[in-house]
């Protein structure tokens, strides 16, 4: 009996040293995504972006995607999907010669949510879709 609870509390432990891995790698990724938010928003006319930018701040708590912050939001996977949406979104739009150091960050962050993904393929195409047509239902 002893030693099932020892298993047991093995088990626990090892279970929530992963749960905080996987937060921390997380908030990894949203600190560096706001770090590129910040490197070029002034750099962009944020007026063309407007309409990504309200959709992305709907998911966001009490601050906006360029300024990113408490452990809610940095701590968040959708809050990462979204950035990462947002900034496609923008590079998408911006001359290919520009933000190249940015661009090769925010690669290094697609493969690194993506080594900790919540999310299955279909389901992050989903929800870039709906933000592409808020965007396009709201420009119009």
């Amino acid at each position: 009996m002893k030693q099932h609870k020892q298993v047991a509390l093995s088990l626990e432990r090892q279970h929530l040293k992963h749960i905080r891995s996987y937060y921390r790698t997380i908030a990894e990724i949203n600190l560096c995504l706001g770090n590129i938010h910040r490197s070029i928003e002034h750099k962009i006319d944020k007026q063309k972006y407007q309409y990504a930018t309200e959709y992305v701040n709907q998911y966001i708590s009490y601050t906006t995607v360029w300024n990113i912050k408490f452990v809610y939001n940095l701590e968040n996977p959708e809050v990462a999907l979204l950035q990462l949406f947002h900034l496609e979104y923008i590079f998408e739009h911006e001359p290919k010669n520009r933000f190249t150091m940015e661009r090769k960050q925010l690669q290094e962050q697609k493969k690194q949510f993506s080594k900790v993904n919540p999310y299955k393929e279909e389901q992050m195409q989903s929800r870039k879709q709906e933000m592409l047509n808020y965007i396009k239902q709201r420009s119009e």
